[in-house]
């Protein structure tokens, strides 16, 4: 009789431990959205002057919009510019937020039934070595010498 069970349940364990191992790896990355569907990125807006700019992003980091009140003119083109970036950052950093919350959540769901899945497999190889010592007992009880 081999152990062909045995090492095939090592295996998937070890093969279960190493993809937790990654998905710990990835919890600290924010995920980019691979999808170019306008309607499923995440979006994030940013103002600066008292919201007299606003600014929209959406996932991936693109710029979709940039809202000016007329009346900022006065103020001129290098303070309307500096609130401009002052709106983008803000609105990045709100979108790198909702990024990261989101992979966070999609990773931490993924390691929990990865967790399930190696449990259940212990289980299934506990099971299975009970029932093949059971057997060979049955079997080393029954001979006669």
């Amino acid at each position: 009789m081999t152990n062909e069970p045995f090492t095939a349940a090592a295996t998937l364990d070890e093969f279960l431990t190493r993809t937790q191992q990654a998905l710990s790896v990835m919890r600290s990355r924010p995920a980019a959205h691979a999808d170019d569907d306008a309607d499923e990125l995440l979006r994030a807006d940013g103002t600066a002057a008292d919201g007299l700019v606003r600014a929209v992003v959406v996932q991936g980091g693109r710029l979709e919009s940039v809202t000016v009140d007329p009346g900022l003119s006065a103020q001129g083109i290098e303070a309307v510019c500096a609130h401009i970036v002052v709106a983008v950052n803000a609105a990045l950093a709100d979108l790198e937020a909702q990024v990261s919350a989101s992979a966070q959540a999609d990773v931490d769901a993924l390691a929990a039934r990865l967790g399930g899945l190696q449990e259940q497999s212990r289980r299934q190889v506990e099971l299975f070595s009970q029932a093949m010592e059971s057997a060979a007992a049955r079997l080393g009880g029954g001979r006669t010498g």
